[in-house]
């Protein structure tokens, strides 16, 4: 079953409805899939229908108008699917986007696809990092906020960014004891060049400061430049012990600190999620302070492939007021290009756009320069800390392979089967890239030469029947 549009946008998030709503509003045939159960991506995620809020907090305002909107144009809706392969199409021109989803269209062809994929928490590897009780930002935010359970009585915030003061936040909200904060930076220090640009800001510095209130009132320490270097327990975490950090993120000796706890919460940054770029051979550069793999775009954010537009975390991190403004300039592009408007109606709105963006993107490189966290947290890691999940695979093993010559991602890869799990490298490319990077420091190897995973479909595990039916109708 194959469906026909002029554009796709695949991601619900700030991004993927902003870029929806433009194509759209532009007389474009528009299909939106995401794999959530409903629109809004991790930062507009909804309340479930039997939750009731009080008082609206302004991000659930600014989503209910982009719901809205959405709801108010003629854009098809296809929640609960996975996108799990994007091909050129040979015959007709354009892309064949597959789907695989309860009552979602195996296969879409469209001439245009806007990829509003986001991001995904960091993970950093130390010993006890796979106990039960640790869990990432994003994972705590979403239960607390959408699902209201708290993940335990006793949380350690740990990592880097903004996120930890809104995380630390609404786990007091929801009666959660946090002992400290530990952030790896020390950002007030290197805020300082970025006077100005914060201050341009003071929505968001509002924002912090009410949650830094939350954590001054639950008298909950801010610890700069400290973060955990090991999680212990039996069953689960029992306790973590802390550190101070040096300036290149590696642990002091002698500084330790053991707190009781039976949760862990870590936010080490985010990683734009790339994979359906790197699937069709998106040409990619890499900027740590982007979050690592950033695909190459033009003024429009169309990628090297065209016809192929990237908007928002997915493209590398700046927040959601930059993927709004990011997929709105590419659903205008998209549209554009397949005719919806032209060129010279674009004109006016292509330049507001090119003027709120250079804002935006200030603001992102403050963030990045202030909050990125740097190699040093390869040292948190041993020898038998499994940094690959999926495939149980240890620092050691990855230590051993770079020993026996392997000298890049794909080479680890084939020795150790690193990256070969069902996350299929999104869990430890990072860990594993640094690894390899520090093994290789004396040959000076940077994470360009080290490079990134390929990626082929699908995309996600899939059940093989779903795959055999798919290889049938693409041949």
């Amino acid at each position: 079953m194959t469906e026909t549009f002029q554009l796709a946008v695949i991601g619900g998030g700030p991004a993927g409805m902003e870029a929806a709503i433009t194509a759209a509003e532009a007389g474009v045939t528009v299909i939106i899939i995401d794999n959530f159960p409903s629109l809004g991506g991790q930062y507009y995620k909804p309340l479930p229908d039997e939750f009731g809020a009080r008082k609206k907090t302004k991000t659930e305002r600014e989503a209910e108008v982009l719901f809205k909107m959405v709801k108010g144009l003629p854009i098809t809706q296809v929640h609960g699917a996975l996108v799990w392969g994007l091909f050129p199409d040979e015959k007709q021109g354009g892309w064949l986007v597959a789907v695989h989803g309860e009552g979602a269209p195996k296969k879409v062809h469209v001439q245009a696809v806007v990829l509003a994929t986001g991001a995904y928490d960091t993970p950093v590897a130390f010993p006890g990092w796979t106990l039960p009780g640790v869990l990432t930002a994003g994972a705590a935010l979403t239960l607390v906020k959408t699902q209201r359970v708290a993940p335990g009585r006793r949380a350690l915030v740990v990592g880097t960014g903004p996120l930890l003061l809104s995380a630390a936040a609404h786990l007091i909200d929801a009666g959660v004891q946090v002992p400290a904060v530990c952030e790896a930076s020390r950002p007030f220090f290197k805020a300082i060049p970025y006077a100005f640009t914060a201050l341009g800001q003071l929505g968001r510095i509002e924002e912090g400061i009410k949650y830094a209130s939350k954590m001054a009132s639950a008298r909950t320490p801010y610890k700069m430049g400290w973060s955990i270097v090991e999680a212990r327990g039996t069953e689960r975490v029992e306790e973590a012990v802390i550190t101070r950090l040096d300036s290149a993120y590696r642990p002091v000796e002698g500084s330790e600190q053991t707190i009781a706890v039976d949760t862990v919460v870590t936010g080490f940054h985010l990683i734009p999620n790339t994979g359906l770029a790197r699937m069709i051979g998106c040409e990619f550069e890499y900027c740590q302070e982007k979050g690592g793999w950033v695909p190459l775009r033009d003024k429009t954010m169309q990628s090297s492939q065209p016809g192929v537009y990237i908007a928002g975390d997915g493209a590398g991190i700046g927040g959601a007021e930059m993927a709004r403004l990011e997929g709105r300039m590419a659903g205008l592009a998209a549209a554009v290009q397949v005719g919806g408007i032209t060129q010279g109606e674009a004109g006016g709105v292509y330049g507001r756009l090119k003027s709120e963006l250079k804002h935006q993107r200030g603001y992102a490189r403050m963030l990045g320069a202030l909050f990125t966290p740097r190699p040093g947290l390869t040292a948190l890691a041993k020898d038998d800390t499994l940094i690959c999940r999926c495939e149980e695979i240890t620092l050691g093993e990855i230590r051993s392979a770079v020993a026996a010559g392997a000298r890049t991602l794909g080479e680890v890869k084939m020795i150790t089967r690193t990256g070969m799990g069902n996350c299929q490298g999104r869990m430890c490319e990072h860990g594993v890239t640094n690894a390899i990077v520090a093994a290789l420091t004396a040959e000076k190897a940077t994470h360009q030469q080290v490079g990134m995973y390929s990626i082929r479909p699908p995309l996600h595990p899939l059940p093989v029947d779903v795959l055999a039916d798919a290889a049938e109708e693409l041949d």
